[in-house]
Parts: structure tokens; C-alpha cells; sequence
């Protein structure tokens, strides 16, 4: 047999091989926004400007904080539980949260925490798809939502094919140019937008309205797939630095269109879930729905890939050398994405419920609860350093502070004003409508 080209390592080492703290900066940055890119300007109009503001710096560095906790969770888990682990098995075998905790904590809190992630990964998945037809609606209204949903089903198959996050890097770094250019060109098309007249900024109207856009803000603090990006790095130690980046990087892609938004539109905004319907149609505009569409796909590939190792491993075919076994076995998940889509067209309305509870629990609530069970031994600390520079107390009663929080605000009133907004929406929701809200 000859052997391989050097153009060919090249590429497969530049387009496809990531394991870098930058690939995790990319792969984090690209996983969070796409289509809630549109819907944040609302959300800011909802809480009022000023409130919306210093909300997003809070949520982006309590998020943070958290991630870090997850961060020192997976390396003592790895630690303990993969410190004889080949290269080959480590880049093959996908960790996830659920394992991490249970890994700790014993198999009921692993099995919550299974149901969390999975329920919470695959509604996200779901939702990319419900997005993609929304979306594309704006630009081409030949077909019927449903239908489009249907169109980008087939698109998405092409899914199933990735291996794992460690093969991500060009789809990742696509993802984050297509942030760029959707934020840049929300901050440009508002400000050669011609002045509204009468443009009032009277928001907040009500605790109901309020905490509604407060809910639609959280997406600000948490990574959908941290285990797993962790786990493709190659020195999984400095993811926390990774995401420290990445949250100022989607601050700043967030914060700067929202403000514009908000001051040239004002109130008006509460009428517009999505941002792109008060600019003028452009070819500009027309390429950022495109590009909306793009990342949504890369997106959905970055957040399947962990239902399927999730699925793989419940058939106990994850480890299996077989990647056709793999593949068949990704085939029935697909499909359930593509029917869990068709038949809730209004999936974006319930998305924010689903946040408010699901997300909160797996993302904030369990983690930091885990991290004061694991570390509150003595003997324990003892053996670690504490994850802040104040000592023990400090790192407990910060976890503390973030379960009180998102339990008492973000799953508590958020998800009253989000339930509120749903009640009164219901005449208007139809399973499987052909073409909702058009």
C-alpha cells in the first residue's frame, strides 16, 4: 500500500482533526447563538434596556462560573474512572455530563441526570429544525412551513455521517463566521435604518412581560454539549479559559445588535420575535438568513452527535469498531427529530418553558449541587485545590448562590411569565399545522 499524500495530512489536520483549546473556543462560540441571535433584541425590549444589560454581563459570568464547575467535575471524573484509557478509546468513546455525575455521585443521580440531558439536547435538535423553517420563510414563501421543515430533515441526515465533536473544527469555525457576519450586519442595517417616528421605550409593561424576556436570556450562560467538547480537547484542563473567551465573544455578538436594535425601534420590537422582519429586504439580508441556515446546521450536527452516543450506548454499540452499526443505529433518533418538528410547528414558543426547567436542572442546579457533595469531604480537599482563590467556603457558597438564583428566578418566575405568555397563545396552536404563524 502507498502511503498518503502530505496535502492529505495537511487537510485532514487543518479541516478536520480538532482538539485545541481553540476548536473548544470555536466549538463553544458556534453552539450557542444562530436563530436565538433574532429573538434576543425582543427579549432585551421585554426586560428594558437598561435591566436586559447588566442581566446579560450577570448571567454571562454566572455562567461561566458554572462551566468551570462542570470543568473540574469531568477531570476528576477522567482522573479516576479513564486514567488507563488509550488515545484511540479517549477519541472514539464520547463522555457526557450524565456519566460525570453519576460517575461521582452513584447511578440515581446519574440517571437523572440522563433524563435531563437527553430530554434537553433533543428538544434543542427539534427546535433547529422548527427554526430552519421559520426562517427560510422570510426569504422564499413557495412552500409551506411544514414542507420546509421537511426539506432541511433531509439536509440534516447528512448528520449521521460525523463522527464525533473531535471532527468539528471547519464546521465550528463556519459556525462562527456566520455569527459574525448575522451580527454585524443586524448593527450595520439598524443604523442606515431611516428614523421611526414616535418610537416610545416604555418596556417593561408587567412582571409577566419581564420575566418572559429574562427567560430568554439564559441561553447566555450555558453550553448545550460542555462534557463532550471537553472531550475531543487535547488538554481538556483549559477548557474553562476556552469558554471565558467564548462567553466574551457572544457578548459582544449579542449585546451590540440588541442595543441598536432597541434604540432605533423601541417598542416595537415586542411585536417582532424575530429581528430580521423590521429590515428592508437586501441581497445583505438575504445572506444572513442564509447563513442563519448554515449554522443552524452546524448547530443541529454539534447537538445530535451527543443523542446519538447517548442512543449508541443504550444499544451498546457506541464502542463498537463498526461504523456502519453506528450509523444504522442514528437512523431512528433522526427520525424522531424530524416527526418531534412536524408535529410542534410552535416548538420556539414552548423552547423558553423547556429552558426554564430542564436546562436550569441539568446545566446549573446538579452540577454545583454535585461539586459541594464531591468536595465537602475534608479528606477530599485535602487532595484539590479549591476552584476559587477564597478557599472552600467561597466555592460552596457560590454553588449555593446559583442553585438558590436560577431555581427561585429562572425556574420559578421566568417559567410563570413564560407559562402566562403560552396560555395565552393555546387557541392558536395546532399539532402538525402546515404552515403555523404564517
Amino acid at each position: 500500500m502507498g502511503s498518503r499524500h502530505p496535502w492529505h495530512d495537511f487537510l485532514l489536520r487543518v479541516l478536520w482533526h480538532g482538539g485545541s483549546t481553540f476548536d473548544a473556543w470555536l466549538n463553544i462560540s458556534s453552539a450557542k447563538m444562530a436563530s436565538r441571535l433574532l429573538t434576543m433584541p425582543q427579549s432585551t425590549t421585554q426586560m428594558g434596556l437598561p435591566s436586559a444589560i447588566v442581566y446579560q454581563l450577570f448571567q454571562g459570568g454566572m455562567g461561566a462560573w458554572v462551566q468551570h464547575v462542570i470543568g473540574i467535575l469531568f477531570l476528576k471524573y477522567r482522573l479516576h474512572h479513564q486514567s488507563g484509557a488509550s488515545d484511540r478509546t479517549r477519541f472514539t468513546t464520547t463522555t457526557q455530563l450524565h456519566e460525570v455525575i453519576g460517575g461521582h455521585l452513584g447511578p440515581r443521580w446519574r440517571a437523572v441526570s440522563f433524563v435531563l440531558n437527553i430530554v434537553c439536547v433533543f428538544y434543542v435538535c427539534s427546535l433547529q429544525l422548527v427554526a430552519c423553517s421559520n426562517i427560510v420563510y422570510n426569504l422564499n414563501r413557495t412552500l409551506d412551513k411544514r414542507t420546509w421543515t421537511s426539506v432541511f430533515t433531509a439536509v440534516f441526515s447528512l448528520t449521521i455521517f460525523i463522527p464525533n465533536a473531535h471532527n468539528y473544527r471547519i464546521w465550528s469555525f463556519l459556525g462562527v463566521i456566520t455569527t459574525t457576519y448575522v451580527a454585524g450586519y443586524l448593527v450595520v442595517a439598524t443604523l442606515a435604518h431611516e428614523k421611526v417616528a414616535g418610537v416610545k421605550y416604555t418596556t417593561p409593561h408587567s412582571y409577566e412581560e419581564y420575566f418572559t424576556g429574562l427567560s430568554g436570556l439564559t441561553i447566555l450562560g450555558h453550553v448545550v454539549v460542555p462534557v463532550e467538547i471537553m472531550d475531543a480537547m487535547w488538554k481538556p484542563q483549559e477548557f474553562s479559559m476556552a469558554n471565558a473567551y467564548s462567553v466574551i465573544y457572544i457578548l459582544l455578538v449579542t449585546m451590540i445588535p440588541t442595543i441598536s436594535m432597541n434604540r432605533r425601534f423601541g417598542d416595537i420590537l415586542l411585536k417582532h420575535p424575530n429581528a430580521l422582519s423590521l429590515l428592508p429586504s437586501s441581497k445583505f439580508r438575504d445572506t444572513a438568513i442564509i447563513l442563519l441556515l448554515v449554522h443552524l446546521f452546524i448547530n443541529f450536527g454539534m447537538y445530535s452527535l451527543a443523542v446519538y452516543a447517548m442512543w449508541e450506548k443504550l444499544l451498546r454499540v457506541h464502542d463498537s469498531p463498526s461504523y456502519g452499526k453506528k450509523i444504522l443505529s442514528r437512523v431512528p433518533v433522526f427520525l424522531a427529530f424530524w416527526l418531534t418538528a412536524l408535529a410542534f410547528p410552535f416548538f420556539g414558543i414552548i423552547s423558553k418553558i423547556l429552558d426554564a426547567t430542564f436546562i436550569i436542572w441539568n446545566f446549573y442546579v446538579i452540577p454545583c449541587a454535585a461539586y459541594n457533595l464531591v468536595f465537602w469531604s475534608r479528606t477530599v480537599q485535602q487532595q484539590s485545590k479549591s476552584l476559587s482563590t477564597f478557599g472552600w467556603v467561597t466555592d460552596f457558597s457560590l454553588n449555593l448562590g446559583v442553585i438558590l438564583w436560577v431555581v427561585i428566578v429562572e425556574c420559578g418566575l421566568a417559567l410563570w411569565g413564560d407559562m402566562v405568555s403560552l396560555l395565552s397563545l393555546k387557541d392558536d396552536l395546532r399539532l402538525f399545522a402546515k404552515c403555523y404563524n404564517c
